[in-house]
């Protein structure tokens, strides 16, 4: 079991940065629950319905992985290995109130695992609970591990709830975590591009933006909207880019928000609202869109 447990963890680990945000299944959740604990922190057993289960969820054969590990929770409820299968496939089938329930569980009895804190904001996140989300994502860097997804996670939060100096300051550290790693997120530059214009300090937007650009993947999405944003194509020119309802989804939010900084208000709320009402549940900027979309609403008919 310790092997087949651990071969799944490798495997799994070399697609905790995709940006389509949950590697088995597609859902909107990065779950990095298990990639970077260290091996202490997991109690792992010898359990032929175990690596049955991990067997499964490797082969995204979800139904069959959660059979097994509910299986070995009918005779072990405090099993970290299959509670932690659980809560993954729940996530991956967007059931996401119970990938929460999942989640809350296990830090409930392992308060120090940041991984399974992180995906229980996540789960907050999908549900629209951007305090709760705000609270684990906090739970996640209180040690401040070397993780920039964890910070990026905190930024999009952070946006969620208007408070765009710690979006900001979010982003910044997201970037710095990412370049320790050796890597690079366009999408936390975007963060603290936005955040920063809300602020009005236009110069740490512009160095956002020139890191973008010079970061920005060659011809592969997210590119086009950075090259919308930077003001090298139009609009009609970045919807030409998109090939899945995902990147329409980012799309919309993306020049949603860049006409909200130009005070075009009302046209930026028709893209949120558009993603409100067809945007892909699997990126982020879904749920932020609906955020926006909503305080624009209740901005409306205050009186």
């Amino acid at each position: 079991m310790f092997y087949v447990f651990h071969q799944f963890i490798a495997w799994f680990s070399q697609r905790i940065r995709l940006r389509m945000q949950f590697a088995i299944g597609g859902s909107v959740i990065v779950l990095a629950t298990l990639c970077a604990e260290s091996d202490s922190q997991l109690e792992i057993r010898a359990n032929p319905l175990l690596s049955e289960g991990y067997v499964h969820l490797q082969a995204g054969q979800l139904d069959q992985a959660l059979l097994a590990f509910d299986q070995v929770l009918q005779t072990d409820a405090d099993d970290l290995s299959a509670r932690l299968g659980q809560a993954m496939i729940y996530a991956g089938q967007e059931r996401h109130q119970d990938a929460f329930i999942a989640y809350d569980s296990i830090v409930r009895d392992h308060p120090k695992y940041r991984m399974a804190w992180h995906a229980r904001g996540l789960a907050a996140f999908n549900l629209e609970d951007f305090d709760t989300a705000l609270n684990s994502f906090q739970m996640a860097t209180m040690d401040q591990p070397v993780n920039g997804y964890f910070y990026e996670s905190l930024g999009w939060v952070y946006m969620c709830l208007g408070d765009f100096a710690a979006a900001a300051a979010s982003a910044e550290e997201a970037s710095k975590m990412y370049a320790y790693e050796g890597e690079t997120s366009i999408y936390s530059l975007l963060i603290g591009y936005f955040s920063y214009h809300e602020l009005g300090d236009r110069v740490n937007a512009l160095r956002m933006l020139k890191y973008a650009n010079r970061n920005k993947p060659l011809n592969q999405w997210p590119a086009p909207v950075i090259d919308y944003v930077s003001k090298t194509i139009d609009q009609s020119e970045l919807i030409s880019h998109m090939t899945n309802r995902a990147q329409e989804t980012e799309a919309h939010t993306y020049i949603g928000l860049h006409l909200r900084l130009l005070g075009q208000h009302d046209a930026a709320n028709q893209h949120f609202n558009w993603v409100s009402r067809h945007g892909d549940p699997k990126v982020f900027e879904y749920t932020l869109a609906r955020a926006f979309h909503l305080q624009t609403n209740f901005a409306a008919i205050e009186p």
